[in-house]
């Protein structure tokens, strides 16, 4: 990478390395994501090069190991954490997402219809397939349980939850 590119992507991995220590695949998507995010749009011959390196990676690793679709145009600020490797993550490609978020394993960050996608402030967690669909904003803070979909706003701090389980009765009972 370039001077200024590669002092950027130490920047971010530093950020993102104590939230994800113990999982090296975490760190593997990390890295291979924020590569991407640092070259998206930067000139020259050598960036035009790298993204081509990184798109192999992002191929290889991302998308057929890990299942996941990790956009190298979303913004996404430090601090990023991907338990379980961001397995089955999917973002869309304008999402915005903050500093210190937390993707769990299946989350999905797209949109309805013709809408614009989610903006995701700091501190926001995503628990395990949670979805956020639409022209959504996430307050600072706030909280997404396992399996909730999301598709007006919430304000910061709050938490949201999946709705309660409800056990049907079998058939011929």
């Amino acid at each position: 990478m370039t001077g200024s590119a590669w002092r950027t992507w130490q920047e971010l991995m530093r950020s993102d390395l104590p939230l994800n220590r113990t999982s090296r695949e975490s760190l593997a998507t990390l890295a291979i994501w924020r590569m991407g995010q640092v070259l998206h749009e930067r000139p020259g011959v050598a960036a035009f090069a790298l993204r081509r390196v990184h798109g192999v990676l992002d191929q290889v690793w991302t998308r057929n190991t890990i299942g996941a679709e990790l956009p190298r145009s979303v913004v996404v600020g430090p601090g990023m954490k991907l338990p379980h490797a961001g397995r089955g993550v999917i973002v869309h490609p304008q999402a915005r997402l903050g500093a210190s978020v937390t993707l769990h394993h299946r989350v999905t960050i797209g949109v309805r219809n013709a809408g614009r996608p989610p903006h995701i402030a700091d501190g926001v967690y995503l628990g395990a397939g949670a979805a956020v669909l639409g022209p959504v904003d996430l307050g600072p803070g706030c909280k997404i349980g396992a399996n909730a979909v999301v598709v007006k706003d919430v304000p910061a701090g709050a938490t949201v939850i999946a709705g309660p389980v409800r056990v049907l009765p079998a058939p011929g009972s």
